[in-house]
């Protein structure tokens, strides 16, 4: 993408596309603190500190000699900025930095035009207002080139039949597929939420690293696969049905995060064909734009 350019949901505006961006405010930041005040003495006792997801506010611009045209342009945009979204469901706002290209999640809020907006439409072709995002996050991720991973952890095969030793109880006559470990790299600056699918067939996958795990009870099928969303809270099968059930105890969505840099992360399960495996996906996060 350019420098100054956006694109929400594949629309893109800005630079000398038909919408232009006369001006960009990202907000402020504001915590959530579970502050308390020192109970019988003077002052107050910290808590845990979160940042709340801020508002961006965009100043915009149609121009176009034809009226009819920017008026037919502002129609456009505002189907984009109204589109209708379900429960959890977000949009993907896209931007060109010098030197990078980031994104953000969140939903398309207010569209409003300037009070002469219309009348200057008519009489000169030129309609301006403002627009907003709620980001659902504060962190923003790499979209460009290195801001990106994936890796492919598999099992290795179950040995089953005869007893396995030391013989301890209880008994067993089942080993479970070995654990496999790999390096992964997050090459931002904030903890970047994790994207992980698991293909069967394998009996209760996890996929964990240093204070997180995200893992699935019961079995999965040779022809199925469960992918968990750490950044958009979801878990769904591959026919798109919700099956948060399945999450392991010890699964905190809002915990699965690569830190920066690099570390390592385990996956494990039970897979007497070694042809189970899981996909890990991620984007480097930032605290800044």
């Amino acid at each position: 993408m350019r420098v100054g350019e956006f694109e929400i949901d594949g629309y893109r505006f800005g630079c000398d596309h038909p919408v232009a961006v006369l001006g960009w405010d990202t907000g402020v930041r504001e915590v959530r603190s579970q502050d308390v005040d020192r109970p019988g003495a003077h002052g107050a006792m910290f808590g845990r500190d979160y940042d709340s997801a801020p508002e961006w506010t965009f100043t915009v611009r149609v121009r176009d000699k034809v009226s009819a045209a920017a008026f037919d342009t502002v129609s456009v945009f505002r189907e984009v900025w109204q589109a209708s979204q379900g429960v959890g469901e977000r949009s993907v706002l896209k931007y060109g930095l010098p030197g990078r290209v980031r994104k953000v999640y969140g939903r398309p809020r207010r569209f409003s035009l300037d009070d002469d907006a219309v009348w200057q439409g008519i009489h000169i072709g030129r309609v301006a207002g403002i627009c907003t995002f709620q980001l659902s996050d504060p962190r923003s991720f790499g979209a460009g080139p290195g801001n990106t991973g994936e890796t492919v952890l598999t099992l290795v095969p179950e040995s089953t039949g005869g007893l396995v030793a030391p013989l301890v109880s209880p008994l067993t006559t089942t080993r479970r597929g070995g654990v496999r470990a790999g390096v992964v790299h997050n090459t931002g600056d904030a903890p970047s939420p994790v994207s992980v699918t698991f293909y069967g067939p394998v009996a209760n996958p996890k996929i964990y690293g240093d204070g997180w795990e995200i893992g699935l009870t019961g079995n999965l099928a040779y022809d199925e696969q469960i992918t968990v969303d750490a950044l958009g809270m979801s878990v769904k099968r591959q026919d798109g049905a919700d099956v948060g059930g399945r999450l392991t105890r010890g699964t905190r969505l809002n915990k699965a995060a690569l830190a920066p840099g690099s570390q390592e992360i385990w996956f494990t399960g039970a897979d007497a064909t070694g042809t189970a495996r899981a996909v890990v996906s991620w984007a480097a996060a930032y605290w800044s734009l």
